[in-house]
């Protein structure tokens, strides 16, 4: 079932965008744990393969696990148990469970939006809808680099690998080896979009007569088109009213 890959991107951009929004609204610890119901059911309808979701959760991740950590120890509130000098704080667990909810329920909905929409109807959609030109090839294009990045990196470890390498538990030693390979990294990504942009220039990228075209055009949508676009915003908007019908009680 691939819902997703036949909505008219016309309506699935600024719908997933509005329930984005709605997600990254959401502060009450009851309705929090509704956002990755949701981003379930996208994502079980969307028909995007799990091994894909799994692969981009992983920078994220990291980097939540590391606000987590610092949450905890830091935040106030009573103390769960202590390690030692470390002190494990309620609160700090709240917030740091609440936060990696949120976030990773966003990206869910945001990998859906993506991988469910071929990247030159993402960049003509978005364009279409007047918003500058430079910063949608900007955004596009720097996705795209990361990704590239990413690949070359496993590439680079997979043959460290097969060459017999082993870092072992000294610091130096990964130290050593991580510090050549990021320079490696960024000096191929340089050159690399340096020759994608001289071949975009060559093809007449930049010119007005590729930017003359501007108009937002509304391709004709189908019922089932409008049915989904509709249950997407009704669900945003009933976060929302909900959130502020907690805050206000």
């Amino acid at each position: 079932m691939r819902v997703f890959e036949n909505w008219e991107t016309t309506l699935k951009i600024p719908g997933l965008f509005l329930l984005m929004m709605a997600m990254a609204f959401i502060r009450d610890q009851h309705l929090i744990f509704m956002l990755p119901c949701i981003a379930a059911i996208l994502f079980i309808a969307s028909g995007v393969p799990l091994s894909l979701l799994l692969s981009r959760f992983r920078a994220p991740v990291s980097f939540l696990l590391f606000v987590s950590v610092f949450l905890i120890l830091f935040s106030e509130g009573q103390a769960l148990f202590r390690i030692g000098p470390v002190i494990l704080r309620s609160q700090g667990a709240i917030l740091a469970l609440n936060t990696c909810v949120r976030v990773l329920s966003i990206i869910t909905v945001g990998i859906v939006m993506i991988t469910t929409t071929p990247l030159s109807d993402l960049s003509g959609k978005l364009k279409g809808m007047l918003i500058p030109h430079i910063i949608v090839d900007i955004g596009i294009m720097t996705g795209r680099y990361i990704m590239v990045i990413g690949e070359d990196y496993s590439k680079m470890t997979t043959a460290r690998k097969l060459r017999g390498y082993t870092p072992g538990k000294s610091i130096a030693r990964r130290f050593g080896v991580i510090v050549p390979t990021a320079a490696t990294l960024l000096i191929n990504g340089f050159q690399q979009s340096e020759r994608v942009f001289n071949a975009m220039r060559m093809r007449g990228y930049g010119s007005s007569a590729a930017d003359e075209d501007r108009s937002y055009v509304l391709t004709r949508l189908s019922r089932s088109d409008v049915i989904i676009f509709l249950a997407i915003v009704t669900a945003s908007v009933l976060l929302i009213v909900l959130e502020i019908a907690v805050e206000t009680s």
